[in-house]
């Protein structure tokens, strides 16, 4: 095998603001990699912390640091990585989270053993203190799979995380870049839907990226408008006839239910209860949403003491 085919350069696109307090643990988790040919394209988004001198002090000509000005959206902020970037892979990484050291090694080799998968992704878990999972993205943490994930990533078997991603550059070609919305908040979920609707992919259910949870992730302060633009995606591959009605109608059956106990946590009653009887629609010979309505019903009658409930 010809050393460039063995050994193939990786583009790492990593976006950030502000990170100056996670940004050199996530660089170091770059550097620790077994895979050792690679360039990182930091695309900054106008950040006013120290983000800057922090990258500039590592001295690593691997490391290219770009000033985009505030731009604020996270689209357009990958695009610009991209168009920059000069590997035949191409991966992810947000400023504040972490890969295993064999993330990018074991990807390579996964696209090399299937030479027809157009992307791979890796498993992974949720942390808020280091080495501490919150939550896996799959059961399954062992083996592979090959095939054609369209329909498995609207049924909840394919994380959406742009982090644990490596796709080859010619993708771009076909499935087209990143969403530049201004605020659209579900970029990687309809990046990677646009992936598996035209390309085989290999999943590898190793956790090999370690997801930062914290207060100022931006999904977290987006929730509700994530939960939006996440329906619409569903919707839009329905109506083009690109999703079988089936398979919508389960995705959005699931996405109401986990929308309406996010309302329910953040003690938005009637949102919860609209939300559980849109997942009913879907589902209608289902229990599981009137079950929840009542528990919504229970709660909001509860909290505020009211004996009728406001329109819905």
């Amino acid at each position: 095998m010809h050393p460039a085919e063995s050994c193939p350069k990786i583009s790492i696109i990593m976006p950030t603001y502000n990170r100056a307090c996670y940004i050199l643990e996530t660089i170091e988790s770059i550097r620790e990699q077994t895979h050792t040919n690679w360039e990182l394209i930091i695309v900054d988004d106008g950040s006013e912390d120290n983000t800057e001198e922090l990258v500039a002090q590592l001295k690593d000509k691997r490391i290219q640091f770009y000033k985009a000005g505030r731009i604020g959206i996270v689209g357009k902020l990958k695009n610009i990585g991209l168009n920059k970037a000069s590997g035949n892979f191409i991966a992810f990484i947000d400023s504040d989270d972490l890969w295993a050291t064999t993330k990018l090694e074991k990807q390579v080799a996964a696209l090399q053993q299937y030479p027809q998968a157009g992307f791979c992704v890796t498993g992974g878990y949720n942390f808020k203190n280091l080495h501490e999972p919150t939550e896996y993205f799959y059961n399954q943490r062992e083996g592979i799979k090959y095939g054609n994930v369209f329909i498995s990533f609207f049924e909840s078997q394919l994380a959406g995380f742009t982090q644990a991603l490596m796709l080859r550059r010619t993708c771009i070609d076909v499935a087209g870049y990143f969403k530049e919305a201004q605020s659209y908040t579900m970029n990687d979920i309809e990046f990677i839907a646009g992936l598996s609707y035209h390309f085989k992919a290999v999943i590898l259910y190793e956790p090999l990226i370690y997801r930062r949870l914290h207060n100022a992730n931006y999904i977290t302060s987006n929730w509700l408008k994530s939960y939006y633009e996440g329906i619409e995606i569903i919707e839009d591959y329905k109506r083009k006839k690109l999703l079988p009605t089936r398979v919508a109608q389960n995705s959005l059956f699931k996405l109401y239910i986990n929308f309406g106990e996010d309302c329910l946590s953040h003690n938005e009653y009637v949102k919860a209860i609209n939300n559980f009887f849109k997942a009913w629609k879907n589902k209608p010979f289902s229990v599981v949403p009137l079950k929840k309505i009542i528990k919504a019903t229970l709660y909001y009658f509860k909290k505020s003491g009211n004996r009728c409930l406001l329109a819905i």
